[in-house]
């Protein structure tokens, strides 16, 4: 049990909270409207705590000997001891996975009804994607393609906070 928690938690929910942080960060650019933040804090507080609550105790099945892929353990007595545990993860998961259904609720109901964007770069990014317009046509901009001429992440450099990859390094601006 503890290899299926220890892979689970830190390859498996770390995948799925990538994908997540892509979806809300880039869905103002692909449609043009923002996600329901209510709807997304409680999808994040709700898949972070149930993940721990659904992994975390099986690293301590796992410690105790408990084997994995058996459904039943009741031939082991000294594996009763773990009926509630099991219980318990059951619930969560089924928690978890509802709030999965309301992730996809919240995404398709934004799509149409969320938010409109009003500006090119809502998240304050310097990377060029948010340089296009809103609501891009072919090509993704209109007229030349911006030159690139910092690093994507020139954040916090000689007391600037925000700096475009299209704005060229002044004379007196430090290189790194």
């Amino acid at each position: 049990m503890f290899v299926i928690a220890h892979f689970h938690i830190v390859m498996g929910v770390s995948a799925f909270f990538g994908m997540f942080c892509g979806i809300y960060h880039w869905f103002p650019k692909m449609y043009g409207r923002y996600m329901n933040n209510t709807l997304g804090y409680i999808h994040f507080w709700v898949t972070l705590i149930g993940a721990y609550l659904i992994f975390w105790p099986m690293h301590y099945q796992g410690f105790a000997g408990m084997p994995r892929r058996y459904l039943d353990k009741s031939s082991w007595v000294s594996f009763g001891q773990f009926h509630g545990l099991d219980a318990m993860i059951t619930v969560v998961t089924v928690m978890v996975f509802a709030v999965q259904l309301m992730f996809v609720f919240n995404y398709f109901y934004s799509m149409y009804k969320g938010r409109k964007v009003r500006t090119l770069n809502p998240w304050g990014a310097t990377t060029l994607e948010w340089t296009t317009p809103i609501h891009p046509g072919h090509g993704n901009w209109d007229g030349e393609i911006p030159e690139v001429h910092r690093w994507a992440y020139d954040y916090g450099k000689d007391g600037r906070d925000f700096i475009p990859q299209t704005e060229p390094i002044g004379e007196k601006e430090s290189s790194h």
